[in-house]
Order: C-alpha cells, then structure tokens, then sequence
C-alpha cells in the first residue's frame, strides 16, 4: 500500500501520520505542492493507493505564499480524470468541492484527537478493502 501526503508543511503537520504508516509499514511519499502531487498521481508506475491533502497548499513545491488553496485543483483534476483514488482531506480549511468527489472519505482536522484519528484509520480501512 503507498500513500500520497500532500502538504507543504508534512513533517511537521503529518507527523502523526507519517509514525502511523511506519509503524504499520505503509509506503508514502510526500508532495509540498498541486503540480509535484498530480504529476505522482497521474504517473501510473506510481501506483498510489490513497491521498492525504491539505486544501493550503501552493502551486510549486516551497514556493511558500499566502492564501494559496490549490488542495481543490487536486481534486477538481481527480474528478475530472475519474480516478476514484480514496482521498482524506486533512486540513483546517474546508474543501469547497470535496462533496462532488464520491472518492473523498473524510475530512480529518487534527491528529491526536481520537475521534480525528479514528477517521485516518477508517481511510486506511477502505483502501485495505479496494
């Protein structure tokens, strides 16, 4: 299984994430921004089986600017490419097209909130299941 985290900040944001996919030996990679993240999705070879995004990510990877909301291009692009690949959205900010993407699972506003938690896990669940 290989998960795609896509955040500009994903060390530090993602970090709970990232210990968890370790801990059970989940593949991931990380995407800083919308052009590095839909070139990994839309590149067969990579074989992603689901994507962690936050909607405040910039167009270029560190190109670190302001009010930058390109999380919603992804899946604008997802939606209209048809890949039903199962997206958590992991982000404060909400989604202004996420309920047009039958394949968003969840929307998961923190780590080490256990109710936010169980919504990371319940995504693993169904791409377990896919």
């Amino acid at each position: 299984m290989k998960i795609l985290i896509v955040d500009d900040y994903a060390e530090t944001k993602c970090s709970g994430i990232i210990t968890e996919c370790k801990k059970r030996g989940i593949e991931y990679e990380i995407a800083k921004g919308r052009n590095s993240a839909l070139r990994r999705i839309i590149c067969k070879e990579q074989n992603i089986d689901g994507i962690v995004l936050d909607m405040g990510i910039p167009v270029w990877d560190n190109e670190f600017t302001e009010d930058e909301r390109e999380g919603d291009d992804v899946l604008r692009e997802l939606h209209r490419k048809k890949y039903n690949i199962p997206v958590l959205i992991f982000s404060t900010t909400n989604s202004e097209y996420k309920d047009e993407c039958n394949f968003v699972v969840d929307q998961m506003k923190e780590w080490n909130v256990v109710e936010e938690e169980q919504k990371f896990f319940a995504f693993l669940e169904k791409i377990e299941k896919e």
